[in-house]
């Protein structure tokens, strides 16, 4: 069996909020690619499959008043698959966080928001822009002062994981979070 050594590489690559930095050693020069939708911290998992496994989703407009709409859909549609009030509350809260981001920082003409429920997988929830700039959602620092800011904190503290893809459904991004029930 033949060993093989490491090959002592040239380049060095870091991948940061937003961008890539590629570092050339031999030339002592550096280049930061933009990243048109920031890495997440959490490989996005795969959605619930299998028996027991029931998905749901709604075209809205991407309209303040669609939030209401779509979160009151997804707590009667959780309540008939037999979710936990504390699932669908929590839930209901990451979706209306997340549809106001889509309303609020996107060129959105609509939205869709879809969500698959497992008794076993707990809940995911999705919300697809029809933006292209891609834009991607970032934390921003909320302040005493401030009274937006804090969605996507939110989002973080209640679901145990979310991310950013380029969306199947639109011409955007879709934002979506992992809810254990």
């Amino acid at each position: 069996m033949r060993q093989l050594k490491p090959l002592d590489c040239a380049f060095s690559l870091k991948l940061s909020e937003g961008s890539l930095r590629v570092e050339d050693r031999s030339a002592h020069s550096e280049l930061v690619l933009p990243l048109s939708v920031p890495p997440t911290h959490h490989r996005p998992p795969r959605p619930p499959t299998g028996p027991g496994t029931d998905s749901h989703a709604l075209r809205l407009p991407a309209e303040d008043v669609s939030v209401p709409r779509a979160r009151h859909s997804l707590d009667r549609w959780l309540t008939r698959r037999g979710a936990s009030p504390d699932l669908r509350e929590q839930a209901a809260l990451v979706l209306t966080e997340l549809i106001t981001n889509a309303v609020t920082h996107t060129d959105s003409v609509w939205i869709v928001c879809a969500t698959s429920y497992s008794p076993y997988h707990g809940v995911r929830v999705e919300v697809h822009d029809d933006d292209t700039s891609s834009r991607a959602p970032q934390p921003a620092a909320p302040t005493a002062e401030k009274e937006s800011g804090r969605g996507l904190y939110i989002v973080e503290s209640l679901a145990e994981c979310w991310g950013v893809a380029v969306s199947p459904v639109t011409r955007g991004s879709a934002v979506w979070a992992q809810l254990l029930g």
